[in-house]
């Protein structure tokens, strides 16, 4: 798999993680937030850390790449997740 494939995967999982967790736990919206906001500034030096050090991954790179992916999954799953534990 080539390094932009495995970076955008391991955000799409960070996404369904954080996606669970907010919609699963009673947070208010400002705190779910930071923690979306939070969990991928996490990611960022892991991803560095990662592919950074043989020079495959620029710092723009590493911050931009699957920042899309990663907000969608994780509004989605969220909005789902919580919708199913309301109705319920």
């Amino acid at each position: 798999m080539e390094p932009d494939e495995i970076i955008y995967l391991i955000r799409v999982l960070l996404g369904v993680i954080v996606g669970l967790v907010c919609g699963g736990l009673p947070l208010y919206l400002p705190y779910a937030i930071m923690l979306g906001v939070g969990v991928y500034a996490i990611s960022i030096p892991l991803v560095v850390v990662l592919y950074g050090g043989g020079g495959l991954l620029s710092r723009r790179t590493a911050i931009t790449s699957g920042i899309g992916a990663y907000a969608f999954t994780w509004l989605m799953v969220w909005v789902l997740f919580y919708n199913l534990t309301i109705s319920s």
